[in-house]
């Protein structure tokens, strides 16, 4: 394999753009690897790691755009490195080069532009994203803060401000949200209706969101607070702020609210003031063993949790679907892949405490350090699935899809490769593949051609996380699942 570099000077570009150029270029024949991020330390930290960076490599500024590519032979690298710059010259248009020239240059710039703004979205490294959360505070706005790598007293100082000022900040690492029924950041297309979430995890809000639509019911608000909101030195600010919010708004009429692992102390007071709003609750605290409070409706799985909150509104609900033929079992460990960390951290509590499960969690930050998330760039969890085939250990594979604003465009598409290869590196060894695709029949992906092509490459479709993650045990434990 040959490596070859290139700097491009003070040249930004978004992360999206980004991603969509390394993964056309990745296409070329004979190329292994490519990447193209910006030259902050995160950046460089990351090709270095993955040895895409060499020692000699001249010094690199934040504003610089650094491009890596492995490929089979030096000309092959050299011409994948020419279609990356054209790429980027094609995607930067002069008309939309005017465009993005016009744009306000700070957040107090864009702010002053219209009254009628008053959330700030902010995703930029996380050296700098307390700053610019700070500036949209004294702009008077909220904060949805997508970005990550946040010092923990920098997030409580931000969320002590703006509990002061009447604001909400809505982060750090805060995936997604819904308001007034527009998603921010990773969010699918639901129907409007009278559940609002609260919610300390992002894919756990997209996977109740997205289940709630799929039961017949409908969200009026969904608050995301960032991953660490309900941990002790946090102590739920936001949380306690967003079921307030709920607790007030008259489309609001069941509270759900979901987390993962969190502060004993700051789950007890959220449940309370929950409870305090005398709507009905539905809480699913994963690894919480506290003392729920009278009138809380308490759930161990996220789809447990869509469906009690859809019958405190209907009435009734018609189940979720089992697969739809049986499968034989396939007796071994189980390797779950995930790009969301609660659906990761649900199916790994649901498969059980055998030592040979494996479970990865490619949305955690030592994985997107640098580079986009993997609901955006799947490449990334698409080599492990290769490179994995070769374990004999391992009879079960078990992945999640994520649909949604934001979301790769085709993620069925963009696995495929990975999982026809892997299926041949297994040479006649079983592998049972088992997904779930988070997503709605609204969502621009389209939920049914996204599981409908995932059966036609041999894969389980499952209609939710908690009956893929049981689906897989049953296989791994030699069982036949239907």
């Amino acid at each position: 394999m040959r490596l070859v570099w290139a700097v491009r000077r003070n040249s930004y570009f978004d992360s999206i753009d980004l991603m969509r150029v390394a993964e056309q270029a990745r296409q070329l024949a004979g190329v292994a690897e490519v990447a193209v991020v910006m030259g902050t330390p995160p950046g460089r930290s990351m090709l270095a790691e993955a040895g895409m960076w060499p020692a000699e490599a001249p010094d690199a500024g934040p504003s610089d755009l650094l491009i890596s590519v492995r490929a089979s032979t030096e000309a092959v690298a050299n011409r994948a490195l020419v279609s990356v710059e054209e790429l980027l010259d094609t995607s930067r248009a002069p008309q939309e080069q005017a465009r993005a020239d016009a744009l306000p240059r700070t957040i107090a710039a864009a702010a002053r532009r219209s009254a009628a703004t008053n959330v700030a979205l902010i995703a930029v490294p996380g050296t700098y994203a307390a700053v610019e959360a700070h500036q949209a505070l004294s702009a008077g706005l909220h904060v949805f803060l997508f970005s990550d790598g946040v010092p923990l007293g920098d997030e409580v100082a931000l969320k002590r401000r703006a509990r002061e000022r009447g604001l909400l900040v809505m982060g750090p690492e805060c995936g997604t949200a819904i308001i007034n029924g527009v998603g921010l950041g990773f969010a699918n297309r639901v129907r409007r209706g009278p559940i609002g979430v609260v919610g300390a995890s992002g894919t756990g809000i997209q996977e109740l969101t997205t289940l709630v639509h799929r039961l017949g019911g409908g969200i009026s608000h969904a608050i995301g607070t960032g991953g660490r909101d309900l941990h002790a030195e946090v102590g739920g600010l936001t949380s306690l702020q967003g079921v307030a919010a709920l607790g007030t708004d008259s489309g609001t009429r069941v509270l759900l609210i979901v987390s993962k692992p969190s502060s004993p102390a700051a789950a007890d007071a959220v449940l309370r003031a929950a409870v305090e709003t005398r709507k009905p609750v539905v809480a699913c605290l994963l690894g919480y063993d506290g003392a729920t409070p009278q009138g809380v409706h308490t759930a161990a799985t996220l789809e447990e949790a869509a469906t009690t909150a859809v019958k405190l509104v209907a009435g009734t609900v018609r189940p979720l679907e089992r697969p739809r033929t049986p499968i034989a079992g396939v007796r071994g460990a189980i390797l779950g892949f995930f790009t969301g960390g609660t659906l990761c951290d649900e199916a790994r509590r649901l498969a059980g405490d055998a030592t040979a499960h494996r479970f990865v969690d490619f949305g955690a930050e030592e994985y997107t350090r640098g580079r986009p998330h993997p609901i955006i760039d799947p490449s990334q969890r698409n080599a492990a699935i290769v490179a994995a085939a070769a374990d004999g250990s391992v009879s079960v594979l078990l992945l999640d899809l994520v649909l949604g604003d934001c979301a790769h465009s085709d993620p069925a598409a963009a696995l495929r490769p990975a999982l026809e290869e892997a299926r041949a590196r297994r040479r006649g060894r079983d592998l049972a593949i088992v997904a779930h695709v988070v997503g709605t029949d609204e969502d621009p992906q389209g939920l049914e051609r996204q599981e409908e092509e995932l059966r036609k490459l041999g894969v389980i479709v499952c209609a939710s996380n908690r009956i893929a993650a049981e689906t897989a045990r049953a296989l791994a434990e030699g069982r036949d699942a239907v």
